[in-house]
């Protein structure tokens, strides 16, 4: 009997501050008006967008799907070290995520100077338009997300972690799940879609 009262008494918090989860809301809410319009202007001209779509290589989309996932891994595996008190081992995680991280940038990074010295742009067409406002607002994200990494990796290595840095590590580590989700749904449409 005591046991569920003591139970019912701690009360139940949702992981991370508030504000991601608005910013995270937001977000997704750009990017689903973003593949909403891509919807909308693929079926207009089905062809152009499959035609576009061919230059686009799904080894490197495929790699960067497979680095940002593995990437994820690594921050749960993080985050757990983080809530059992394991800050060394947390940061050794934190520093392989991180350098997910940087291959994703410069797999991406490769990937837009390719399309560069092909004559492809932002303005080449409807399809690449699209691709290079959603792919670079990503890249954008990925960015932010490795200065993150890079503070906690710095802050796991060298400082106590309080519980309101675990707080807000696990904040930075629902930002790093939401940039990885937004790739595999990118990917997924503008690569792999038929």
């Amino acid at each position: 009997m005591n046991t569920g009262i003591s139970s019912m008494s701690k009360p139940k918090r949702i992981t991370g501050d508030a504000i991601i989860w608005v910013m995270i809301l937001g977000d997704m809410t750009n990017f689903m008006v973003g593949f909403a319009y891509y919807g909308y202007l693929r079926n207009a001209d089905l062809a152009l967008f499959r035609q576009s779509q061919e230059t686009l290589s799904i080894p490197i989309g495929a790699s960067n799907s497979l680095i940002m996932l593995f990437s994820s891994w690594l921050m749960v595996l993080a985050l757990s070290c983080v809530r059992q008190g394991r800050h060394k081992q947390a940061a050794n995680f934190v520093l392989g995520a991180l350098a997910c991280g940087l291959a994703f940038t410069a797999l991406k990074a490769w990937e837009f100077a390719q399309k560069a010295e092909a004559g492809i742009h932002f303005l080449t067409n409807d399809f690449y338009t699209l691709y290079y406002t959603l792919t670079g607002l990503h890249f954008t994200h990925v960015v932010v997300g490795t200065g993150l990494l890079a503070c906690y990796a710095y802050i796991l290595k060298n400082k106590p972690m309080t519980p309101g840095k675990v707080f807000y590590f696990e904040t930075a580590a629902i930002y790093w799940h939401m940039v990885d989700l937004l790739w595999i749904v990118i990917f997924t449409l503008m690569y792999l879609l038929p």
